[in-house]
Parts: structure tokens; C-alpha cells; sequence
């Protein structure tokens, strides 16, 4: 209604417009200029006006990086990762989702259950090198099911992306220092030999996360997937002699940026890992240091404080091992830690055995 009340009043400006203008011609005047004007006000104020008939509110919203949105450790907000083009991590915000867990035990066995299910509204995203935006269907909280062998024991994974890097040793120390074990999704650098030795040596696991992180080339095709994951399987048992069948793919299960390549991609992939003895984990708290460079630590572990309240059983905390643009992760470590023991979790290293915790779309 407001678009034809507004393209009618705009026809009838120009007739009079033009009526003028024929009878100033003849009279040797050219007043126009107030009326054209007035005419690019109102074109503005109709282009605004269609935008916002057209722009349908939403209540996800990713940005490039988290320090974007002050709500960052607003915990009724939820964060999750996901991977942009040329690298770029996106994290979707979302304020509308539910969550419904549900707990079932088998006296025989003594097994629990976990089912969690979140359900959220379609996103827009940002497109990484422009202001347009594009859609992004993606589910964005995480969706675990497994089976838990542990009597409803609190436990809790810390676990490291991208490395080794020059952190790797710091983050170690401070892992022997509260005696605590961690998993380390590696990919390949060079010349890091004795960093992948000291991981898998002093006790910690040594997983699989990609040998080149290229997106386009690991998720193109499945064999493409393998031929990576095959790569870095070989590189990490040759230099420390464990046989890892622990993975995480780049950017988790849920990733959207595999579309790009390959729509059926992570289904099949997912499938295929476990057929092929694998066993993928992705994380259901996330502590933000990927959201930009060195960000404050304070806003990482506040973070992984807010995931802990809302989790009741297995806990696994994302954090990156990649160099200078996350030494403040390796400060902020201590103080994570020591949170999640506060809360009462057991911290260990993940196992073949080790509950996974899996998104799905």
C-alpha cells in the first residue's frame, strides 16, 4: 500500500514537474530546482521505505568477528563457529533457540543416553569481502547424541585446533602444571617435528583436523576429503608413531562453506569417517578466541563460564593453537581450567572410547 501511495505521488510531481517547466520555458524562467529537490528526498525516502518492507527481520545474525557484537558474554545469547570464504570464521549469533534434553538409563548396562536437540530460525550472513548479504540455512546449536559410560560423571575435553605453533609448549606447561591431559586437532606445519613428538610424549592426545585446511580442495569431493585426511594421518603417525583415528573436520560437522563445493559433501562424509573406523568430535562450547586476533582473555574464559552453566554432563571446550594471533589464549588458560574444575568436571583427554559430541544440521 505505502509503495503505490508513494509511486502515485511521485508520477504526479513529475506531470506538474513537466507542466512547469513548459510554462517557465516560455516565460524565460528555470525555479525548478526546489521541485527536483524535492523529488530526490522523496525517491531517498521510497527506496528506504522499500528496503525495510523488503528486509524481513531476523533473529541470527552472523558477523566476521564476535568483538562486533557487544553482547559478546551476554550468556542468553548463543555463539557457534562456523567458516566464511578465504578463511574467515563467522560466528552466528542467535537469541531464539530451545534447547530440550532428555535422559534415559538402562539398568542392565548402566548406560546413559544424552539426547540434546536445538532448533533456531534461518540466518543471513556477511559475505567477507562485501556488505551483501546472502542466505545461510544453517541449524546453529549443537546437537549431540551418545552414549555415555560414565555413571553421569561431569567430564570435560580442552581441545586445540590448527596447532602445533609456537604456544604449543606454553599451553603444555600449563597443562602439566594442573595436571591435566587435552587433545590436539593438528594440521601440518613445517619443520614443527618435535612439537607433534612433545603432544603425543608428555601424555596428551594427538588427533586429526586437516593436513592443508584448504577448504575447496578437502571439500570438493570425498576423495578429495580423504587424500587430505589420509596426508595428515600418515605425517602425524611417521613423526610420533600414534595411529589417530580421532578427527574433527575444519570448521565442525555443521560447516556451511562445504555447500560451496559440494552441497551433499558433510553427509557423506560423515557417514563415511565412522564406516572407516573414525570417530569425528565437534565442541558445544565454544571460547571464542578464533572471533578475531587476541582478543581479551578475560572475554574467553567469561565465555567458557557461560557454556559450563548451561551443560550438565560431557563438556567439549574449543580453543586454537595457532601462534601470535592466540597468545591470549595461552593466558587465559589457567584461569579456564580452574573454571571448569570449579564446576565440578573432570578434565581428560578424548579416546577412541570418549563420548562424542556432534553437531547435525
Amino acid at each position: 500500500m505505502v509503495y503505490y501511495y508513494l509511486r502515485n505521488m511521485i508520477m504526479r510531481i513529475c506531470l506538474r514537474w513537466k507542466d512547469d517547466m513548459s510554462k517557465r520555458r516560455k516565460k524565460g524562467k528555470y525555479t525548478y530546482i526546489p521541485i527536483l529537490a524535492a523529488f530526490v528526498v522523496l525517491f531517498v525516502v521510497f527506496a528506504l521505505t522499500l528496503a525495510t518492507m523488503t528486509n524481513r527481520p531476523v533473529s541470527t545474525l552472523a558477523v566476521d568477528e564476535r568483538g562486533a557484537y557487544d553482547g559478546a558474554s551476554d550468556s542468553s545469547y548463543d555463539f557457534v563457529e562456523t567458516e566464511g570464504k578465504n578463511g574467515v570464521t563467522y560466528y552466528v549469533i542467535s537469541k531464539e533457540t530451545t534447547q530440550f534434553t532428555t535422559v534415559s538409563t538402562t539398568a542392565a548396562t548402566e548406560e546413559q543416553t544424552v539426547t540434546t536437540t536445538t532448533t533456531a530460525l534461518p540466518l543471513r550472513s556477511f559475505n567477507d569481502t562485501t556488505t551483501e548479504t546472502t542466505s545461510a540455512p544453517l541449524i546453529v546449536t549443537t546437537a549431540a547424541t551418545a552414549t555415555q559410560r560414565n555413571n553421569g560423571e561431569k567430564i570435560a575435553y580442552l581441545t586445540f585446533d590448527d596447532g602445533p605453533s609456537i604456544n604449543t609448549e606454553k599451553l603444555l606447561d600449563i597443562l602439566d602444571e594442573y595436571d591435566v591431559k587435552a587433545t590436539f586437532f593438528v594440521i601440518y606445519h613445517k619443520n614443527m617435528e618435535k612439537k607433534y613428538k612433545a603432544i603425543a610424549e608428555r601424555g596428551h592426545t594427538i588427533a586429526l583436523h586437516s593436513y592443508s585446511h584448504n577448504y575447496s580442495k578437502i571439500y570438493k569431493t570425498e576423495k578429495g576429503y580423504y587424500q587430505d585426511l589420509n596426508k595428515i594421518h600418515d605425517y602425524v603417525e611417521k613423526v610420533t608413531g600414534v595411529d589417530s583415528k580421532i578427527i574433527r573436520f575444519p570448521g565442525g560437522s555443521s560447516n556451511t562453506v562445504s555447500r560451496k563445493y559440494n552441497k551433499t559433501i558433510m553427509k557423506t562424509l560423515k557417514k563415511s569417517v565412522t564406516e572407516k573406523g573414525y570417530v569425528f568430535h565437534d565442541w558445544n562450547i565454544d571460547s571464542s578466541d578464533a572471533s578475531g586476533i587476541n582478543r581479551d582473555p578475560d572475554l574467553l574464559v567469561s565465555r567458557v563460564e557461560a557454556g559450563l552453566k548451561k551443560k550438565k554432563t560431557v563438556v567439549d571446550i574449543l580453543m586454537h593453537d595457532t601462534g601470535k594471533s592466540k597468545m591470549t589464549t595461552v593466558e587465559a588458560l589457567p584461569r579456564i581450567i580452574e573454571a571448569v574444575q570449579a564446576a565440578g568436571y573432570t578434565i581428560e583427554p578424548l579416546t577412541i572410547d570418549s563420548t562424542p559430541i556432534q553437531h547435525n544440521w
